[in-house]
């Protein structure tokens, strides 16, 4: 094996400074080595002595862990396969019997003796609900106005929603030029509010957004730039979309922004300003502008792309509807949609309604028809079908009540809505005849007064209003101008159904008499049982039970193969903790393998240091008197007197000496002595108020790890008092062996004092030396040269 040598070591001592042996030709390193080697061991001694420690500690914490998983999974009364808590062992598994019993549903714990049978259900919990009697809104879907002529010219903003990219401090930030309410590109002043207005929604962090850093002004048509960043930091244009830096004058026709020089690119204190004049707008006809275009449907969930066809200025209107009504019988099927054109009052202008049909020209009011999407320039309300995405031939919640497609449709401020006796009055200065229906409907359901929930159902285009409190306590009474404007007069408009109450007849054991129970709500608890009602039996149709009915009884029995699994696996998990005891205390140490210094690890692989270092952790704890001590309780926690008991319900002891008490599980007298009187395999294994005192193996179990690896309290369990443990963090520096390794840290660091000390003042010796022989040699030197003269 190696020995200890070298001065630079980690933990051994400082690496020496300087260079030695020049004029004396020593090796100062390996004098100085040899000479301080007498502090170095003592170092190694220590550093080994330390590292023994820290394996005895982790030895230690191995056990403390497998014994805090123990009390975990089967002690915790919290934990699923807690032995001690007894739930494993109740009649948890409950089945209704009977012809009936598909009329509930019932889970949860009873004892056989106070079960009860029931005899009907006379009625289930409702809620009170009010629903539409017929469809809320025309079932159209119609479009804005467009001119009849297609040849009209319109001047088409060429700019909104077109993109350019600035640099600003080194990161490209994308600005798209809004479209829609509160921004027009018509004329140069319009459009430098309007990009100012769009840099203002780019963040920059810390409150600073690239509106503070950039403006944008203009001139006689001309754009101007400008960089009014305090910080002086740069803005540089990197890149747009489509053609918008030409369109802005900043790009001639032919230019690419990547082949201009820094100054047509960099945006300065001064200003950088168009090469041309902006143009923001172009003349085209709504033919050309139209002509190849698509416009997408959704008709019951499935979208489709409906293609416009090449228009000219001779082209109409009605030209658009027969694309539009033969691409809707390509894509859904012929007699499936309806396309239609309604002239305005001045006949210079149409709109398109679309509406869905059944192939024998009734209406179909199942199907759900929408504007989905299309290409730029046809959706919104600037666009030439003036709707938004998502518009459709039912209920448009993000619209006003007015523009919704409602039937009643008209509302006034303030807006008022009562149910019952309460009535509220909604802020003008929040809501009026402009709030969404999905608005208005969100504030109505938070209102906990009114006690309602509204609801929208698309396919069936109606309204459906329960009430939030159960049964019969509920109540829909509706009133005010916003519940009018909702859904209508009630008994014309909309039908209210009363809330009721869920009634069933029982019958306890032991007892004739027939009780009617009442509940508010379909699921409730009823002497420990859980019932779910699924509907009514035992009543005649004016509510008096009806003779000779069959009763729902029920069976209640103990989970014996969740119980038997728990206890398997609390056997296997005993024997292992055993096993790692026994492990740890009865191998003995083998006096040949000490820790490594880092010395001897540099000149093995790490193959050889893993295999080193497993066998100089063996036997570490060898004859411990705190595991001899915890293994003896482990040994006996099944009392002698008791085992025969224990073997009865499957659990015995092994009677091999040398498996220390180990635990064997019969699965099968197990389950007999569940089916038998789970009761008593309750009692013996978690002890149970009432039961013979020490029977308890779980109770027998935590009295003796709460002992050794308790993790709270003052003091801890007597192994984590030793060496800690990670379940109980201030019990990590707070333990004996701990203080033992502050010690030794303590220790080899004023031996590394020491050391260096050593160290220097035989440097310093050799350097004395080097410079005295030095001087001899400069002195002989001259010497020869006299007499070679």
């Amino acid at each position: 094996m190696a020995s200890i040598g070298g001065l630079s070591s980690s933990g051994m001592g400082n690496s020496i400074g300087g260079f030695g042996g020049l004029a004396s030709g020593l090796d100062r390193d390996s004098l100085i080595e040899g000479m301080t080697y007498a502090t170095r061991a003592k170092i190694a001694a220590q550093q080994g002595k330390k590292q023994t420690v820290l394996w005895r500690q982790e030895a230690v914490r191995s056990i403390t862990s497998k014994m805090h998983e123990f009390t975990n999974k089967f002690i915790s009364l919290t934990s699923s396969s807690s032995l001690l808590s007894g739930k494993l062992f109740s009649r948890n598994q409950v089945t209704a019997l009977g012809a009936n019993s598909k009329y509930i549903s019932v889970s949860g714990s009873g004892n056989s003796n106070s079960l009860f049978s029931i005899l009907g259900v006379k009625s289930t919990s409702k809620n009170a609900q009010a629903t539409s009697n017929g469809v809320i809104t025309n079932q159209t879907l119609d479009t804005g106005e467009i001119v009849n002529d297609l040849g009209t010219e319109i001047e088409r903003d060429v700019v909104a929603g077109d993109t350019m990219h600035i640099k600003y401090d080194g990161k490209t930030y994308a600005i798209t030029l809004p479209k829609g309410e509160g921004y027009d590109y018509s004329t140069p002043e319009n459009a430098a509010e309007s990009i100012n207005k769009a840099l203002e929604k780019i963040e920059l962090g810390e409150d600073k957004t690239m509106a503070d850093v950039l403006s944008v002004s203009e001139s006689g048509g001309t754009f101007t730039f400008t960089n009014n960043d305090t910080e002086g930091k740069d803005l540089e244009l990197v890149g747009h979309s489509g053609d918008l830096l030409n369109d802005l004058g900043f790009l001639k026709e032919g230019e690419k922004l990547s082949d201009l020089e820094d100054s047509r690119k960099k945006i300065t204190s001064e200003g950088l300003s168009g090469v041309e004049n902006a143009v923001l707008t172009e003349t085209v006809t709504v033919a050309s502008d139209l002509s190849g275009k698509s416009i997408n449907f959704t008709y019951n969930g499935t979208t489709k792309a409906i293609k416009l066809g090449e228009y000219d200025e001779n082209s109409t209107i009605d030209d658009v509807l027969k694309d539009l009504q033969k691409g809707l019988d390509g894509a859904f099927g012929k007699g499936r949609i309806q396309a239609e054109r309604k002239e305005n009052t001045n006949g210079d202008k149409s709109s398109f309604s679309f509406k869905t049909v059944l192939p024998s020209g009734e209406t179909d009011y199942s199907s759900v028809l929408k504007i989905s999407g299309g290409d730029p320039g046809l959706l919104g309300k600037d666009g030439y079908f003036g709707v938004d995405p998502g518009t459709s031939n039912r209920l448009n919640v993000f619209e006003s009540i007015g523009e919704s497609g409602l039937l009643n449709g008209n509302v006034t401020v303030p807006l008022t809505f009562s149910n019952g006796d309460k009535t509220i009055t909604l802020d003008p200065e929040k809501f009026n005849e402009n709030t969404s229906v999905s608005a208005l409907i969100a504030e109505l359901n938070s209102n906990k007064d009114l006690g309602i929930n509204i609801s929208y159902q698309e396919g069936a285009d109606k309204f459906v209003i329960k009430s939030t409190e159960p049964g019969a306590s509920g109540e829909i009474q509706l009133g005010g101008n916003l519940a009018e404007a909702l859904f209508g007069q009630a008994g014309s408009d909309y039908s209210v159904q009363e809330g009721t109450d869920a009634v069933i007849r029982v019958q306890y054991a032991g007892s004739d008499e027939v009780v009617e129970i009442v509940r508010g709500e379909n699921s409730f608890t009823l002497d420990g049982l859980t019932v779910s009602l699924n509907g009514t039996f035992g009543y005649d149709d004016e509510g008096n039970p009806i003779e000779g009915t069959e009763a729902i009884t029920f069976e209640a029995k103990t989970d014996t193969e969740s119980a038997a699994k728990a206890v398997k696996e609390m056997v296997d998990a005993f024997n292992e903790i055993l096993e790692l005891i026994a492990k740890q205390s009865n191998t003995k140490p083998n006096r040949s393998y000490t820790p490594l210094t880092d010395e001897q690890k540099k000149e093995m692989s790490e193959t050889q240091i893993e295999q080193w270092e497993e066998k100089a952790k063996e036997g570490l704890l060898f004859g411990d008197s705190d595991l001899r001590g915890l293994t003896n309780e482990l040994r006996f926690t099944i009392p002698m007197n008791m085992r025969e008991t224990f073997k009865e319900i499957g659990i015995s002891v092994s009677g091999v000496h040398s498996e220390n008490g180990k635990l064997l599980f019969d699965e099968e007298k197990f389950a007999e002595a569940m089916a038998k009187d789970p009761q008593k395999v309750r009692a013996a294994l978690s002890n149970p108020q009432g039961a013979e005192a020490g029977t308890g193996l779980m109770t027998g179990l935590k009295t003796t790890i709460d002992r050794y690896a308790s993790m709270t309290g003052v003091p801890k369990g007597v192994l984590v008092e030793r060496a800690g443990s990670t379940h109980s963090p201030l019990s990590l520096t707070n333990n004996a062996y701990q203080r033992e390794i502050e010690a030794f840290n303590v220790y080899i660091d004023r031996l590394n004092e020491r050391l260096k000390m050593e160290q220097d003042r035989y440097v310093r010796q050799f350097t004395s030396l080097e410079s005295l022989v030095s001087q001899m040699n400069s002195q002989s030197t001259y010497l020869n040269q006299m007499f070679s003269q």
